[in-house]
């Protein structure tokens, strides 16, 4: 039997909220990467509208459900098809009305905190990528192109890769992180900043810079992955280049030794 996944194209918080900022997980050709890799023989992506969302519960069994010819539908147990007073898991059998097999996904936690998109999104933007991994089953990853910055990494003898990725993917909070860094088919560890640059007093917005270790290469214009690990340290503003190269120095060395004792 093929393995089907329903998904929409838009969480209903942009429909419902008019929530234009709403940050996503993934983007959508993750999303087609990951069931790719999981063995998903078809990913169903449906354009979620204002005209969608208001299809009744019975409408959304017939005709979106039975659309697709399922023969067992697995949900999470919070799962909802419309207000949740009435479309809810506890009401889908009478939808259903024995035309399909209802599998129902109990509630996943960690440390009694439950595994879902909200909490893992509020995990990234406080910048605990360490929690975010745990809920996710592996490190919080962000893809884009190196494109580039003003060079002041070179000068001081920590050349970054400078990410600019979706707007729609949420964000670590400011900070220095142990990251992973996939480029060219490898994995680098890596330091990676998210910020603003205030020792530099420049006005060009947030920016994520990439230290790579042991590499050494021209990157500009290629696909660079990132892999969250650990929050090391916030951000602060220094006195001068040099203070700003002995920190950064202090937290690489945090930093291999972090990777060195997790390879343990």
């Amino acid at each position: 039997m093929p393995l089907m996944v329903m998904t929409f194209d838009k969480h209903p918080k942009e429909i419902y909220k008019n929530d234009h900022k709403f940050v996503y997980l993934e983007t959508a050709r993750e999303k087609e990467q990951k069931m790719e890799k999981l063995g998903v023989d078809y990913l169903v992506i449906i354009k979620f509208t204002k005209e969608f969302s208001q299809l009744k519960p019975q409408d959304f069994v017939d005709q979106v459900i039975m659309k697709l010819k399922a023969d067992t539908v697995v949900v999470g147990f919070d799962y909802t098809y419309g207000p949740k007073d009435i479309a809810n898991v506890e009401n889908l059998p009478k939808f259903a009305q024995g035309r399909f097999q209802i599998m129902v996904e109990p509630k996943q936690s960690i440390d009694k905190i439950k595994v879902g998109s909200t909490y893992i999104r509020k995990a990234i933007q406080h910048g605990n990528v360490e929690l975010a991994a745990a809920l996710l089953g592996q490190p919080y990853e962000t893809s884009g192109i190196i494109v580039h910055g003003f060079r002041r990494g070179h000068k001081i003898g920590f050349p970054t890769a400078n990410l600019e990725i979706s707007g729609a993917k949420v964000l670590p909070a400011e900070g220095v992180y142990a990251t992973r860094a996939k480029i060219n088919g490898k994995w680098h560890d890596a330091m990676t900043s998210v910020g603003y640059n205030e020792t530099f007093k420049t006005n060009h917005g947030l920016t994520i810079e990439t230290n790579i270790f042991n590499f050494d290469e021209e990157a500009y214009g290629k696909p660079l992955t990132l892999a969250w690990y650990k929050f090391i340290r916030s951000n602060k503003k220094f006195s001068g280049i040099e203070e700003l190269s002995r920190q950064l120095d202090q937290d690489k060395r945090n930093i291999k030794q972090y990777f060195y004792d997790l390879e343990k």
